[in-house]
């Protein structure tokens, strides 16, 4: 039987797990707005250095992903390793009955399948944003410099 308190555990990762993602994903749709804002029309130097700080954010979040990633693939070996060292003790020592050895097995590959797997999408599709190495500089018009306070011809 699972108790009530790691069941509440479980959920309150999840949450906040998701939350975390789905947060760092509207940031970068909303970063990504800017930028195609900025690249579309001529840029003054203060633009520029906008633009610069902004592709830098969706850098840093990409790399925030990343590391996070290796975290969950860490976290998810160490479960799976987990269940089959649970297996191979239950052998040696007969340390559950079966149905025992069977819940155990179940709660470890529900937490893998129902925390990990999804978490991992979603950090994969962050990591993958467009950053200052992608083609956000092949979108942006070549034009000449503005000098600060000079006007944009529209």
């Amino acid at each position: 039987m699972i108790s009530p308190i790691l069941i509440m555990l479980l959920i309150l990762l999840f949450l906040l797990m998701w939350t975390w993602i789905i947060t760092i994903f509207i940031a970068n749709m909303i970063i990504k707005k800017k930028i195609n804002v900025l690249i579309s029309q001529p840029l003054s130097v203060e633009q520029k250095e906008e633009l610069d700080n902004l592709q830098l954010e969706l850098d840093i979040n990409a790399y925030r992903a990343k590391m996070s990633k290796r975290i969950v693939l860490t976290f998810s070996f160490l479960y799976i390793a987990l269940a089959v060292v649970l297996v191979w003790l239950n052998s040696k020592f007969l340390l559950f009955t079966y149905d025992g050895l069977v819940d155990n097995l179940k709660l470890t590959m529900f937490i893998v399948i129902l925390m990990f797997v999804p978490a991992y999408v979603g950090l994969e599709i962050i990591s993958n944003t467009e950053g200052a190495s992608s083609d956000i500089a092949s979108k942006l018009k070549f034009t000449e410099e503005l000098k600060p306070g000079e006007e944009v011809e529209v």
